[in-house]
């Protein structure tokens, strides 16, 4: 049985990118995530997550790891004042390069990514007490989701989704919301709800993930 998911709208690329491009992803590898993945000799990249499944990212595929553990930055999960919580370690890097000159406070900052398969650990709570947290995510629909119900364990809660057809019903802290399909956001979970907490969600201008910024900048 295979256990990742191949992302083929990057396989689709040709992916080579150019040696300037390739220094500044090894040298936030080294700097940022030392230690939490494996390069071989012929430039493929392997970041193992803590149940052993393993995300991948080379000549243009990235696989997603079907993974029930959780991968994170080596500096641990309690380090730092802000964490970034990604959608896979590759996006996780790619931000890491493409904002590495603008922000200040990525040598402060933890990194964890959930396998798709993880049920969210009870002690998740004590990986985001007191911090500002980024959520590194796509606009897509089951992005948005998976990004809500990480925000809402991080506070203690659980959050249940149904689809119909273009509805979207939520059952939250004992009441049930509905919500439009299209548009679905985190800002308007939170608007309908009154969730509060310290999130948000970082995204490239124009739409698309940061590693599809950092692929289509080769």
């Amino acid at each position: 049985m295979n256990n990742n998911e191949v992302m083929e709208g990057l396989g689709s690329r040709d992916n080579t990118f150019g040696s300037g491009m390739d220094g500044a992803i090894y040298a936030v590898l080294e700097r940022y995530f030392k230690g939490t993945y494996v390069r071989d000799y012929d430039g493929k990249l392997d970041f193992v997550f803590s149940d052993g499944v393993s995300e991948s990212f080379h000549s243009g595929k990235h696989q997603m790891a079907i993974s029930s553990g959780i991968w994170y930055s080596s500096s641990g999960l309690l380090a730092g004042n802000s964490l970034y919580v990604c959608s896979s370690a590759m996006e996780a890097v790619a931000f890491a390069v493409l904002q590495d000159a603008m922000l200040t406070d990525l040598d402060q900052s933890s990194w964890i990514a959930f396998g798709l398969n993880c049920q969210l650990p009870g002690d998740v709570r004590k990986f985001s007490f007191g911090r500002k947290i980024n959520l590194l995510f796509g606009r897509g629909l089951l992005e948005v989701l998976w990004a809500v119900k990480i925000c809402v364990a991080l506070k203690g809660f659980l959050v249940d989704f149904w689809l119909r057809e273009d509805q979207l019903s939520c059952h939250f802290r004992g009441r049930t919301y509905l919500f439009p399909a299209e548009g679905f956001s985190l800002s308007r979970f939170k608007q309908a709800t009154g969730f509060r907490d310290y999130s948000s969600m970082k995204r490239p201008s124009g739409g698309g993930s940061f590693l599809d910024r950092l692929c289509s900048a080769r």
